[in-house]
């Protein structure tokens, strides 16, 4: 990292560090021994605090392909066609009207051109 820096800020973090560790060896045990406890517990409850971010983001990811699956799997809605009266059908399928009783796929034609209309 020092071969990075210009040469003044070599000089800069050489002397802050010789301060430090002088710093560091004029602190008391007790007062280092707290300082350490602070450190760690700080780590600590960072850790705690930022480990349901992987957790929440993964749900949403899950989420989200299960909707996108759901709604392409979702199944076709079923063509709707008209029932046909009972008096109709026994119209047309009488003996009398057996020429009707042929063309059934043309009035079955009919009755959905007459629905789009």
């Amino acid at each position: 990292m020092n071969q990075d820096l210009p040469r003044d800020d070599r000089e800069f973090v050489r002397q802050v560090k010789g301060v430090l560790d002088r710093a560091v060896g004029e602190v008391d045990p007790a007062a280092a021994l707290r300082l350490q406890r602070g450190r760690l517990a700080a780590l600590d409850a960072r850790a705690r605090r930022f480990s349901w971010r992987p957790w929440a983001s993964g749900l949403a990811v899950a989420s989200l392909a299960a909707l996108a699956l759901l709604l392409w799997m979702q199944p076709a809605p079923p063509l709707q066609h008209a029932a046909v009266p009972l008096d109709d059908f026994e119209l047309v399928t009488s003996v009398e009207n057996v020429e009707l009783a042929e063309d059934l796929e043309f009035f079955h034609w009919l009755a959905d051109d007459d629905q789009a209309g």
